[in-house]
């Protein structure tokens, strides 16, 4: 969120750092002020500030404030702002912990759907539906995500693979079939990595389409190369105690996909559902009998 890249380990100039203290000081009064207005508060320049919003990924001053607006809003309808990475105080009771977990939870989930571009999503459930088989790349955290989604595909009877070994992810990606609709989903968090880039590589000079989900909001040149691009707040450091907001919202924007791929066919994936719900209760394993 706005709030913490404000408060991140950037290299911030002097003037840079004169604009963060007034406007954490004065949310409600710069949302009111003009570009003129500000820079005189602030005793800066007008050009200083276009440059720190756009160092803080926005195209202005104006795409600035109206995210702070938004933000102002979601901390007036929670009690209190959680920090992303280090979300705990060395003084937390039982009670601190569950709470702030809780809000951030509710923090990210809000901030992704307020940001959803419902447009990509609906693109990229149409491409899934229609695929004869979804191949999902993903490592690390993002793994057991991916694990997440690619369970639900096959329980509505979509062919689905998932590599959790790198070589044979690159195997995968390499060795695309033309003959078949294949599709794939790649799920990075920073989409830096030699490895998702070389994956990618590999689906865009086979002319495999693929959809990436990431919180990069410059993955160039991956985000085009992609069908379509499903983005989240790219607000966790490194530095973090856990993956927990980013977590919440890939795996929020991957039920909303699987929500619009089953609603696509709801018919035929509501009774392949119900299907393989009742095989996996009648089923018994050999070692029931066992006396």
């Amino acid at each position: 969120m706005l709030s913490n890249q404000l408060i991140s380990n950037k290299k911030w100039t002097r003037s840079e750092q004169l604009l963060i203290k007034f406007i954490q000081s004065y949310p409600k009064l710069t949302l009111s002020l003009s570009l003129e207005e500000l820079s005189q508060k602030c005793y800066t320049s007008e050009a200083s500030i276009i440059r720190f919003c756009k160092k803080l990924g926005f195209k202005g001053f104006s795409e600035f404030k109206i995210q702070l607006a938004s933000e102002l809003t979601s901390f007036a309808q929670n009690s209190e702002q959680i920090s992303v990475d280090i979300p705990l105080s060395p003084k937390d009771s039982r009670e601190n912990i569950a709470k702030k977990f809780f809000n951030l939870s509710h923090q990210a989930l809000e901030e992704t759907y307020r940001n959803f571009d419902f447009n990509q999503l609906d693109k990229a459930a149409k491409l899934l539906a229609n695929a004869d088989i979804v191949r999902i790349y993903a490592r690390g955290e993002s793994l057991i995500i991916a694990e997440d989604f690619h369970y639900k595909l096959l329980r509505i009877g979509k062919l689905s693979q998932l590599e959790s070994l790198a070589g044979f992810q690159e195997a995968s990606a390499t060795n695309s079939d033309q003959a078949i609709r294949e599709v794939a989903l790649v799920i990075s968090h920073y989409c830096n990595s030699l490895q998702t880039n070389y994956n990618m590589d590999e689906l865009a000079s086979k002319k495999t389409p693929f959809i990436l989900l990431t919180a990069n909001p410059n993955a160039w040149p991956y985000d085009r190369l992609a069908i379509a691009t499903l983005r989240i707040s790219n607000t966790e450091s490194r530095y973090k105690m856990g993956s927990f907001s980013s977590r919440t919202s890939m795996l929020f924007t991957l039920d909303c996909l699987y929500g619009l791929i089953f609603s696509l066919n709801y018919e035929k994936n509501l009774n392949n559902l119900t299907r393989f719900s009742k095989h996996k209760a009648e089923r018994t394993y050999f070692y029931n009998h066992i006396k």
